[in-house]
């Protein structure tokens, strides 16, 4: 077994086996085999991509890949089956840019001998650094964006000017090396200064710097080829990896992805963009409203903000509201207002009030505004509150963004824009098993997620409302005592499941062979299917869903490393009637 196979399952075994084993035997050293994630969602309304839908089928997952999808979908034996007749089942979100996992390291601030001439890494020119070594899958915005449906992003590190290659990386896994799919997409680019006095200090200076480093990487590598083709007599050019990671750029290989929010620095951008002719991914773009003309001719995948300006922080009585919601607030602001003494005051901060629900109305407009305008994006939560992201699209449709557009600017178009469609951003046989699974319509306003799949690991959000499952069958085909079988490679294990409760709720008990309980979550009954979550000491949590027939069960036990058969028999029926 791989280093990286224990990686993935190990450690969900682990958690399952320490729930149920004496704690003796938990001591001991042992290897822990490979086992296999199966997973089925059966009877769920499929959206494979936007406007193609199955509103009845299966979908099957394996080791990480969608093995079937359709109402014939077949069910493997030893598959963890999710009843989602009431679900909606999406592909994945792709995050076009951002730094999500991301753990820089603290840097204290150093001395520069000569801040005109500082040395590459004060000056932020990092093109040779990768985001790979300061991906940490324990951040908790990738939580946050995985309840937010957001599967893989586009992820770079953080930095100055030019901090490094990217890579595309999943929002989840136990390890960094989980987390990578792609190494250097891109090279992370923005109109950022150095730190303090350090050159370049501002963002003239930062586009002059670019500017340099691309005629010295351009003339090194004249250089090279030159000295390849005939080195006698010749002495050996000079090499440095911040010049050297700027060839594959130069050879139109590798893009520089920038990140820009206001119209200004996007001019600049665009401009520099013109003048040195490299390939360009462009995120950001919260003005864009502003260059829709000028964005109509530029060649590069776009990625627009969900970030969006908060209101107006004072209130200017009805105007101000009507400036805000209105298609045509300019009525209400007036550009030629001055205060002409300290008696009007009041009356300018209420007109640059309403400027400003102005230009927010036209900030909350850029979505349609870029669709209106024939202009592909999708969009990246890069300074964006991960709770906030559904409200924000909902925001954007109200606007006049279409939902279908909004949906493909969260998969099929990221996954086109970074060269992932083959493998990311619809539901089909093939593909990898990244899924949304939500209660409803993913836009809804009552909707929430339940289920997130991430290079098919299961991530499980449908408990996280509270301790009470849904009861909607005859509860006493499950109350009383149950006596289990776990199968798992190291031997079948041993213990009870307490039932209790009643039709306004059911709790109970999972207890382990050494007699250690725990209690039963979220445990919901639908007159077949028995469902509850059980926390491990350990820490994490074993999720079981057993199909209850008289006085038998059979199911599967999961973590987010692996499925395990279980099955059991009731011992005893309940004294007391149900509550």
């Amino acid at each position: 077994m791989t280093a990286s196979t224990f990686r993935r399952y190990g450690l969900g075994l682990l958690g399952l086996v320490l729930l149920v084993l004496p704690s003796r035997l938990c001591a001991q050293d042992y290897e822990v085999p490979t086992v296999t994630d199966t997973y089925a969602l059966q009877n769920a309304r499929v959206v494979q991509a936007p406007g193609q839908v199955l509103e009845s089928a299966t979908v099957v997952v394996r080791d990480g890949v969608i093995e079937a999808v359709g109402d014939d979908a077949e069910v493997p034996y030893d598959a963890r089956t999710i009843e989602a007749d009431s679900l909606v089942v999406y592909a994945g979100f792709i995050d076009g840019f951002s730094h999500a996992g991301v753990e820089m390291p603290d840097t204290e601030d150093e001395d520069v001998e000569d801040p005109g001439n500082p040395p590459p890494d004060a000056a932020g020119i990092q093109p040779d650094r990768s985001v790979r070594p300061f991906l940490s899958p324990e951040e908790s915005d990738l939580k946050s964006l995985r309840e937010a449906g957001f599967t893989l992003g586009h992820v770079a590190p953080e930095g100055q000017m030019l901090p490094g290659a990217s890579a595309h990386v999943f929002y989840g896994g136990e390890t960094a090396d989980d987390m990578v799919l792609e190494t250097s997409p891109t090279l992370f680019a923005q109109l950022q200064t150095a730190n303090g006095y350090v050159y370049p200090a501002t963002d003239m200076a930062v586009i002059a710097q670019m500017r340099q480093l691309f005629r010295e990487a351009e003339r090194r590598q004249q250089l090279d080829a030159a000295y390849e083709r005939d080195p006698t007599g010749r002495s050996q050019p000079p090499q440095d990896p911040e010049h050297s990671a700027l060839f594959p750029v130069l050879d139109g290989e590798t893009p520089l992805a920038f990140y820009a929010d206001e119209a200004l620095s996007l001019h600049r951008i665009l401009a520099l963009h013109q003048e040195l002719d490299f390939p360009l991914v462009l995120a950001g773009l919260g003005e864009g409203h502003e260059l829709v003309s000028t964005l109509q001719g530029v060649d590069a995948p776009f990625f627009l903000t969900l970030d969006l300006p908060e209101e107006p922080t004072r209130s200017s009585g009805p105007d101000t509201t009507m400036a805000d919601t209105t298609s045509a607030p300019s009525q209400y602001y007036s550009p030629e207002f001055k205060a002409p003494s300290y008696e009007t005051v009041a009356e300018e901060e209420a007109n640059l009030e309403l400027r400003h629900a102005m230009e927010r109305q036209a900030y909350l407009k850029t979505a349609a505004t870029l669709h209106e305008a024939g202009l592909t994006f999708g969009f990246t939560t890069r300074e964006a509150d991960p709770g906030d992201v559904r409200s924000t699209l909902r925001t954007m449709i109200e606007q006049g963004l279409p939902e279908e557009t909004a949906l493909a600017a969260l998969t099929t178009r990221p996954a086109a824009q970074l060269g992932l469609d083959n493998r990311l951003g619809t539901v089909e046989e093939g593909k990898i098993a990244n899924l949304v699974v939500t209660d409803g319509p993913y836009f809804g306003e009552g909707t929430s997620v339940q289920h997130v799949f991430v290079d098919g690991r299961l991530y499980d959000y449908s408990s996280d409302g509270g301790d009470t499952g849904e009861v909607s069958g005859d509860v006493s085909a499950v109350l009383g005592t149950w006596s289990y079988t776990l199968e798992t490679p190291q031997g079948d294990l041993s213990g009870e499941v307490t039932i209790e409760g009643g039709p306004s709720g059911l709790d109970g008990t999972f207890t382990g062979p050494q007699g250690d309980e725990q209690p039963l979550r979220s445990v919901s009954f639908d007159g077949t299917t028995l469902s509850f979550t059980v926390d491990s000491p350990q820490g994490g949590s074993v999720s079981v869903s057993v199909t209850v027939e008289g006085d038998t069960f059979d199911g599967s036990a999961s973590t987010s490393g692996g499925s395990f058969p279980i099955s059991g028999e009731r011992t005893s029926s309940p004294n007391a009637t149900q509550k």
